[in-house]
């Protein structure tokens, strides 16, 4: 293999598609490798942990073609280390390739054999969509902060639900102590369709080379998930598992509401939160009239007291939270007000935009107080 081509567009196409092989531990060696294939004046680069392909094409100048695997972690280091200008490479012999860069070469030992790598599955469509590539990001971004960790024991709840009928697409998170949805009316996108995606597949999605105005197709068959654009191609397992019917979740009625400044309030909870952190970030919030006293403490260290002016609906109330859960929904509002909807201290409370229909809510348990 002799191939030389951009630095940068060699680390981009690293970065995407390494993101398997980087982004979680694994105890196979194979999957902490990337696919590296030159042919046709063309570098293909494949990562994958099992359950997710990523591959990536740019152009590259070939000079002998050739297939390798190299460590995914070191390569990006490597590459990201370099100064901008043409990268030579070349396979010195099946055990390594040697890099070179103006003053600057490394020797890079050769990985596992090219036939043991996990080769990208083919799948049979089943259902698609097609939509603005903008919009999808913006649905994920808006409920990815409520995907519960991977650690947390319930896989189904470390992804992220897509469900489209139609008329109506959906994007819907939690990690059983709150509740993200984001819906938009999009009428003719394709099948309706109900899937759970890992968020790790989602992340790498809004990473790809494509245009925030351009469209998206979404493929969905035999439990996966494949997302293609022009040099780029993701394949994800979907999760298995039945999602929680989040419906249920949502509260009915509110007995009381608060609208507030969005940029005032976080502006408070940030400052709390510098106290609250250590104490499981709890902050209260308490309402006397036009007023809400949100107040934070940690033994030891000291207590803060802010207040923003709200305009309030129903009685006053003492309530506690995690702070850092309202940062999140609050950062995920665009409108410059948000609603707070309450009933009761030890009842779900719901965060959304002030508006009359709004496109995104959250539900948050209280803390105890």
């Amino acid at each position: 293999m002799i191939l030389d081509c951009p630095r940068r567009d060699l680390f981009d196409a690293v970065q995407l598609a390494g993101a398997p092989a980087t982004g979680r531990q694994t105890t196979l060696p194979m999957l902490q490798s990337l696919l590296v294939e030159a042919d046709d004046n063309r570098i293909r680069l494949v990562g994958c942990d099992g359950e997710m392909w990523v591959e990536r094409t740019i152009p590259s100048v070939v000079t002998e073609t050739g297939a390798i695997t190299l460590n995914a972690r070191l390569l990006n280091e490597i590459l990201g280390r370099l100064p901008d200008g043409d990268i030579h490479i070349e396979q010195a012999n099946s055990s390594s390739v040697r890099m070179s860069l103006g003053s600057t070469d490394f020797k890079m030992v050769t990985g596992h054999q090219v036939e043991d790598f996990p080769q990208v599955p083919g799948v049979t469509a089943e259902a698609q969509l097609t939509m603005n590539f903008g919009e999808f990001c913006h649905l994920i971004d808006s409920v990815e902060f409520a995907v519960a960790p991977e650690t947390q024991g319930r896989p189904i709840l470390t992804g992220v639900l897509l469900s489209y009928d139609g008329e109506t697409l959906r994007a819907v998170a939690t990690d059983t102590h709150r509740l993200a949805v984001c819906a938009k009316k999009l009428s003719g996108l394709g099948n309706t369709v109900e899937v759970v995606v890992p968020l790790r597949a989602l992340t790498v999605i809004k990473r790809l080379p494509v245009s925030t105005e351009s469209d998206l197709t979404l493929t969905i068959g035999e439990r996966r998930l494949i997302v293609a654009t022009d040099g780029a191609r993701v394949v994800a397992q979907l999760l298995e598992g039945t999602f929680p019917p989040f419906e249920r979740v949502i509260p009915k009625e509110a007995t009381r509401r608060w609208i507030v400044d969005r940029e005032e309030i976080l502006a408070a909870i940030r400052r709390e939160l510098i106290l609250a952190r250590e104490n499981s970030n709890r902050i209260i919030l308490r309402s006397e009239g036009d007023t809400v006293f949100l107040t934070a403490r940690s033994e030891g260290l000291g207590e803060g007291k802010d207040e923003v002016s709200v305009a309030k609906e129903g009685d006053d109330i003492e309530i506690a939270f995690n702070g850092k859960y309202l940062l999140d929904a609050l950062e995920a509002i665009a409108t410059p007000s948000a609603a707070l909807e309450m009933t009761e201290r030890d009842r779900a409370a719901v965060l959304k935009p002030s508006e009359d229909e709004p496109s995104f809510l959250c539900v948050i348990m209280p803390m105890a107080m």
